[in-house]
């Protein structure tokens, strides 16, 4: 029987979804693809913000979409999901997994009770000689575990399960021919230009070197473009991604509107690739390959390779799958190339080597799915052996008399009833536990700010000359709401900060610009700049407004 596995994708801007069959002969066939967009604000960062509405995206996904099953392969990403290169002490499996519990504070900036982790051996290094240990290098992916319960829970609104929890550059990677199997090896560099996160991954040889999520992407081209030119925003992204004549009046304003914005988004994504080949001592980039919705824009690819001697090409995540017939038309496959790779690389995580096959789905859960597989079977044994029983049974049942089997009845039920009684009672009892401890947590969660997100939001904006000698917050308004305090200037509470760095006076410029990227703040200002030398070290104070974007959504997930 031909195996099936369906991805899911949760971006900003849409859900995608891809189920992929793998046949008896080892070919792979894109049997459906399908999306569905989401409302601005659903998403943000990689962040599930509306559970309930994505759940209803999700359901409208399976309808429209025609997918049957129910058992994905999700995918998440953005600046809680962290997938990192280590050097650890040979040991085995087990012994490596119970130690990374407790030693891998240095690789995750997240307290490790917090997260959830898996990890595979990249290369189990040469014998020690003389004292030494034999060191083997990991790649070890892990997520903050409140990002993946709003995954979670958006999965069980919609009646779905989620079997693994994929890290989304492994999966770009995964859909990607490495270069020895093209005949080219080298370093490639893959880029994901989503509608508000962009993926930057490295990879040498087919092995994950380098990987880096960006809170930038399309969706500030498309926004530039309907501002300037006061149109509807599907009629600005139509215009992003050159479906209008390039030689008419509308497409060179367009290209003129979105202009700033695309060359930032360029200049973030060629400086993580710098940054990558200054720690590498001095690898080179031979290939850059691109995807995304955004992807498509004209110029995009171009100006993300500047003066890189290196070869730019869109990727095309059908070319190694047979692909099925969809009904879409041949400007709606052109945007699933785009937009696809993502989805299809999740659904091949159960066939891909066990090298980037890894899995942040929190051990409790894999418990409990465990313990139902054993009660279903347990369930599916009880009735077989009942059925067989009756069988052997049957002439002698026949032969009771019937006024008998009456009072067998009836004390059968009455028993059942008995037990059903006492077990309604316990679970009153629960039931009253749960909701007085659910009160108590609400309370206490109330105006609760996540401040790892803070902090997390802050190092991807903030200028890399710049950085932090201190950091104060303070949660003041206790009575706004991340709906109500979102884009005011009361905000619900301020941070402080004290600021290094070099680049004289206009460091403290770009730090201002930098920080209004940061939908967790607003308002920003600069007081106390101190410069000894034009162009030299500068150090100043900065004080911000706190957003409602700020806020967790801890107090929700206990009401639900």
């Amino acid at each position: 029987m031909d195996a099936v596995s369906i991805g899911l994708d949760i971006g900003s801007s849409a859900v995608r979804a891809a189920e992929v069959e793998t046949t008896k002969d080892g070919r792979y066939v894109l049997r459906r693809y399908a999306q569905v967009g989401l409302p601005h604000g659903y998403v943000v960062d990689g962040e599930i913000i509306n559970v309930p509405g994505v759940s209803t995206a999700l359901k409208r996904l399976w309808l429209e979409g025609g997918f049957e099953g129910t058992k994905v392969v999700l995918g998440i990403s953005g600046p809680r999901v962290f997938v990192r290169q280590a050097d650890v002490p040979a040991s085995n499996t087990q012994d490596l997994r119970s130690s990374l519990k407790f030693d891998a504070q240095d690789l995750i900036p997240i307290p490790m009770e917090d997260a959830s982790f898996d990890f595979s051996v990249l290369d189990k290094g040469e014998a020690p000689v003389g004292d030494a240990k034999q060191i083997m290098r990991i790649l070890i992916v892990a997520a903050h575990r409140e990002l993946l319960r709003t995954h979670l829970a958006a999965l069980k609104g919609a009646g779905l399960n989620a079997i693994a929890m994929d890290a989304s550059p492994l999966a770009l990677m995964r859909v990607v021919p490495t270069g020895d199997q093209a005949g080219l090896g080298g370093v490639e560099v893959l880029v994901s230009i989503g509608a508000e996160l962009t993926t930057v991954a490295v990879r040498e040889n087919g092995v994950p070197r380098f990987i880096r999520s960006l809170t930038v992407g399309g969706a500030k081209l498309t926004e530039m473009i309907a501002n300037t030119m006061h149109l509807e925003m599907a009629v600005a992204e139509r215009l992003k991604r050159g479906s209008v004549p390039a030689d008419t009046p509308q497409s060179a304003q367009a290209r003129k509107a979105m202009s700033a914005e695309m060359r930032d988004l360029a200049e973030e994504v060629r400086a993580t690739v710098d940054f990558f080949v200054s720690q590498s001592e001095g690898a080179t980039i031979d290939r850059l390959l691109i995807t995304g919705g955004a992807s498509q824009t004209e110029g995009l690819a171009a100006s993300i390779a500047g003066n890189l001697p290196v070869t730019v090409r869109q990727i095309d995540p059908f070319a190694s799958l047979t692909v099925g017939d969809f009904g879409f038309n041949p400007e709606e496959m052109k945007q699933a190339a785009a937009t696809s790779a993502t989805a299809i690389g999740h659904a091949l995580w159960g066939v891909e080597s066990p090298l980037i096959r890894l899995s942040v789905l929190p051990d409790e859960v894999v418990a409990a799915q465990r313990a139902r597989r054993l009660v279903i079977a347990a369930a599916c044994g009880v009735a077989g052996l009942a059925g067989v029983l009756a069988l052997v049974g049957a002439g002698q049942v026949i032969a009771v008399h019937s006024e008998e089997d009456q009072v067998h009845q009836d004390q059968r039920q009455m028993t059942a009833l008995t037990a059903h009684e006492t077990k309604l009672q316990a679970a009153t009892v629960v039931a009253g536990e749960l909701k007085a401890r659910a009160a108590l947590e609400t309370g206490a969660l109330a105006g609760d700010v996540d401040w790892v997100r803070v902090l997390g939001q802050l190092a991807a904006v903030m200028p890399a000359n710049l950085s932090l000698t201190s950091f104060t917050g303070t949660r003041s308004n206790l009575g706004a709401t991340s709906s109500s305090a979102s884009s005011t200037t009361e905000g619900i509470g301020t941070v402080n900060f004290s600021v290094t760095g070099g680049g004289g006076l206009p460091a403290a410029a770009n730090w201002v610009l930098g920080l209004q990227r940061d939908p967790d703040l607003e308002g920003t200002w600069v007081t106390g700049i101190s410069v000894k030398v034009n162009g030299g070290p500068v150090t100043f104070s900065s004080t911000a407004i706190m957003t409602g974007v700020a806020e967790s959504n801890r107090a929700q997930e206990v009401q639900q």
